[in-house]
């Protein structure tokens, strides 16, 4: 699937000059994975700095949610919202907190 870069570039934070989320923010029930959607969306347009989607923190969250990594990304490739991404998660995630 290709992903809307520019859906996706009017969301994404540019981790070049400023920081992902907290760790303990949560998105769809999940610590983490507001972090790891900001570091996914700045992976796909190419504004990741120093940042590593899919990095230890990332699979920790994704792990637990029991999703994969590939698919995640995928869909939010898709240009989709924070809102839109935690419902994903809440319908997707094989673990609950």
């Amino acid at each position: 699937m290709k992903p809307n870069i520019e859906k996706v570039k009017a969301l994404a934070r540019d981790l070049r000059k400023e920081e992902p989320r907290p760790a303990g923010e949560e998105l769809g029930g999940f610590q983490m994975a507001a972090r790891c959607l900001d570091k996914c969306r700045a992976t796909i347009v190419g504004w990741q700095g120093e940042f590593k989607y899919n990095c230890p923190m990332d699979q920790e969250f994704l792990q637990e949610a029991e999703l994969d990594a590939d698919e995640f990304k995928d869909y939010v490739g898709t240009g989709a919202t924070d809102e839109e991404v935690g419902t994903w998660i809440e319908q997707h995630a094989h673990a609950r907190t």
